[in-house]
């Protein structure tokens, strides 16, 4: 999300009800959440950014995924976020190339999937890294199922387009059967804690 402002005026995306008691503390909020059986099951049909064609989230059945919301222009959270999925993803090591980390962007109007595509390599290649564009309806459903709050301009030549994008900051975790595990708050910010995520997502991987 651009600005620091705005992301601490966000909603946490569906934090605020789930976060459960003894969670993990970190710096700048809680490091991560146990959700097992409070979110839905990951469901979605949108466009593959690295390929160009429709998937589903049957697309990714059996590795564990790591879904955030954010967009290609944003100078502070999405790419800080990607940037410590990429971290996380080294550190799980050979275990690392079975997690899928998905950017699922809410500026589908700049954020074309060439766009999109170009984005992820910057953090790493496909299909460990990729994006997820949809139509406005579909980036509705999906950031509804997950409590996902947002706003975007919807005109390419809109005055400071970027200014008027907003979206909470939860990253979620998935299994490799699609359930929803985690939300890990700690990839989204600065002091992320690494091996605490890939103490979270490792085991996963033979789940």
């Amino acid at each position: 999300m651009s600005g620091l402002t705005r992301r601490q005026g966000l909603i946490l995306a569906g934090a605020a009800a789930i976060w459960p008691t003894g969670f993990a503390l970190a710096d700048d909020g809680p490091a991560y959440a146990d959700i097992a059986g409070q979110l839905p099951d990951l469901q979605f049909e949108m466009t593959l950014a690295s390929t160009g064609v429709t998937v589903t989230a049957a697309n990714f059945a059996g590795h564990p995924a790591i879904l955030y919301f954010g967009f290609t222009r944003c100078t502070d959270t999405c790419p800080l976020t990607m940037e410590n999925a990429a971290k996380l993803v080294r550190k799980m090591g050979t275990a690392g190339q079975q997690l899928r980390v998905l950017f699922v962007t809410i500026d589908p109007v700049y954020d074309t999937p060439m766009v999109l595509k170009k984005y992820m390599t910057n953090f790493g290649p496909a299909p460990v890294f990729d994006g997820l564009c949809g139509t406005n309806t579909q980036l509705a459903a999906l950031a509804r199922r997950y409590g996902v709050e947002y706003s975007a301009v919807t005109s390419a030549d809109a005055p400071d387009p970027v200014a008027g994008i907003t979206h909470s900051d939860a990253v979620y975790g998935f299994g490799p059967s699609g359930k929803a595990h985690y939300i890990l708050g700690t990839l989204a910010q600065g002091k992320a804690d690494i091996d605490l995520v890939a103490g979270l997502m490792k085991p996963l991987v033979k789940a």
